[in-house]
């Protein structure tokens, strides 16, 4: 009897041991590990160059915006060479004209002036005539014409002449000018056009130079230098390779077994493996599209070979973690769906 009673519980105490131990685990976090990596950038020019300066070292540190290397393109010296040239020809061209145009259109008022003074001059003398016999012919009190038989006088006459005229001469002359002046401030003057495509081309040119002078991206450490000062590079060459000066980005794997509880937006806690102070949230940002085998460090066993999916991570660049340090990664229960027999079944499979 007393041991049967010793039998049923020990069966009890397994079972709610067992239970306990799946309740625990169900709530705590699913798992997996990775590497945090600085984002590498390679510095490249698409066009073959010159190095003319280098001003930074392999591993020194740089701020967003400093300087780090110069180079030239010697077709490009050669183009705004040529560029500057034609420019200057044409400019001096246009110059030229518009002097030319200038000095017609003050020719033409001139004219215009000397025309309208000569015409208004008779004018004036004509009307100072008709005003001299009007007093005299007021001051004959015996002479008197009837108003119906007063007739316009021969001066009138020519005054009226006179202004006709000088609509006459003044109207080809005031039409001159007005194409004259349209032609010297149009913007489809032919020179005009070719020296604003010139220095369209220019102002390209200019852009491509300032290409040649590169800065850096971001606050960050310089890796690796391929040139010189003075050497001469193919089109595409790396000639810097520069990091974040944090790491950005985890590079994680999750066992083959377990990819339904990975997905992409999934927001992930990231410890260090040695400082468990040091953490932050990531986020899901890319799962790789095949099967690869686990990096040997990041299996539990390094003697057995594992395989699953990688898994990108994005992480905040303001963390504490070091280049290629192995991190902790936990997705906690409420964002996924986690069969704990799949998982303890995947881990006691990589650990035996």
């Amino acid at each position: 009897m007393k041991r049967i009673n010793l039998h049923l519980i020990t069966i009890v105490l397994t079972v709610l041991g067992l239970l306990a131990y799946n309740w625990q685990y169900s709530n705590e976090t699913f798992v997996f590990f990775g590497f945090a990596e600085n984002k590498e950038t390679e510095i490249r020019l698409e066009n073959p160059v010159i190095i003319d300066a280098v001003h930074v070292s392999a591993g020194s540190r740089v701020f967003k915006g400093d300087v780090l290397l110069q180079a030239t393109r010697s077709s490009l010296e050669l183009a705004t060479s040529d560029l500057n040239h034609e420019v200057a020809k044409l400019q001096s061209q246009h110059k030229i004209w518009e002097s030319n145009l200038k000095s017609n259109i003050r020719s033409l008022k001139a004219q215009k002036v000397a025309r309208q003074s000569e015409i208004q001059t008779q004018i004036e003398q004509l009307e100072s005539e008709i005003s001299i016999n009007e007093s005299l012919i007021q001051g004959l009190e015996s002479i008197t014409t009837p108003k119906e038989k007063r007739v316009q006088s021969p001066n009138k006459i020519r005054i009226e002449g006179l202004k006709k005229e000088m609509r006459l001469v003044v109207k080809p002359l005031e039409s001159e000018i007005k194409k004259l002046e349209n032609e010297l401030y149009t913007s489809k003057n032919p020179l005009k056009i070719q020296i604003e495509k010139l220095e369209h081309e220019l102002g390209y040119v200019h852009q491509q130079e300032e290409k040649l002078v590169i800065y850096a991206p971001s606050n960050g450490v310089i890796g690796s230098i391929f040139c010189k000062v003075g050497e001469q590079l193919p089109s595409f060459a790396t000639l810097i390779t520069f990091y974040e000066e944090n790491p950005t980005q985890v590079k994680s794997y999750v066992l083959e077994s377990l990819l339904l509880n990975v997905n992409t937006g999934d927001s992930i806690i990231v410890q260090s493996g040695v400082q468990a102070q040091v953490n932050c949230i990531g986020q899901v940002i890319g799962m790789g599209s095949r099967i690869v085998e686990i990096p040997e460090r990041l299996r539990k066993n390094p003697d057995f070979k594992t395989y699953g999916r990688e898994v990108q991570i994005a992480i905040p660049s303001d963390n504490h973690f070091l280049q290629k340090e192995k991190v902790i990664l936990k997705l906690k229960p409420k964002d996924y769906s986690v069969n704990f027999r799949s998982f303890d079944t995947a881990f006691n499979s990589e650990t035996s």
